[in-house]
């Protein structure tokens, strides 16, 4: 696919690059990748490039539209699925797709604890996924600039209102990395893990940020 007609983001996550090529995925064909929170599917993109097969969940009803026009328009003839779907109703409401690998990249920090949690007990209970799978999340934690400017809703959890990065009004939860992977060794028995903490500046609207995110991945289920 050419490049310059791809819809929305251009680019893979860089550690879901990593994390691909760090588990030998483009040794391996008919995998099935789903993500949860997947925007245009930029990161579907590199697994369904090496012939595997791709599920994809956004709320967002354009990047939806985005991903199913970029993907039609590869020459791979494996199989996509893309659902305009709150990540949670999706999770609630499907069964048996027994995905290969689990990606939760730049999402989860969109919705409350609690509703994360149930979240994957959803995807445990309702097989979504196979046992013994790969997996990949990436979150805000508690030290990312974004946290303490908006309207505290509980501890590190905002609807943001910083007038910088364009996500007003936006919930946002931000997590200890030990508090993380608590949840994760409860609820999906997260094991062989590798940890990565990400400080970096970025411009936001001309202003310098400093953002700060976690990078899990490891087996789970």
């Amino acid at each position: 696919m050419d490049i310059k007609n791809i819809k929305g983001l251009k680019y893979p996550d860089e550690y879901f690059i990593k994390f691909f090529f760090k588990y030998q995925f483009h040794t391996k064909q008919d995998l099935k990748f789903l993500e949860l929170g997947c925007s245009n599917g930029c990161n579907l993109m590199l697994p369904f490039e090496f012939n595997n097969n791709v599920v994809g969940v956004d709320l967002n009803d354009s990047l939806i539209n985005y991903a199913n026009e970029n993907f039609n328009n590869s020459k791979n003839k494996n199989n996509f699925d893309f659902f305009s779907l709150d990540m949670r109703e999706f999770c609630t409401s499907s069964s048996d797709i027994k995905a290969d690998v689990l990606v939760l990249a730049n999402s989860i920090y969109y919705i409350p604890k609690n509703d994360f949690v149930k979240l994957l007990q959803d995807i445990k209970q309702n097989n979504l996924i196979k046992k013994n799978i790969p997996f990949f999340i990436r979150f805000r934690e508690i030290d990312d600039f974004r946290n303490g400017k908006g309207e505290l809703v509980e501890e590190n959890s905002i609807i943001i209102k910083n007038g910088i990065t364009g996500e007003d009004g936006v919930f946002c939860k931000f997590y200890d990395t030990l508090e993380m992977v608590d949840v994760l060794q409860k609820e999906l028995d997260l094991r062989e893990f590798q940890t990565m903490h990400l400080k970096y500046d970025n411009i936001q609207n001309d202003v310098k940020v400093r953002s700060s995110e976690v990078v899990i991945w490891g087996t789970i289920n």
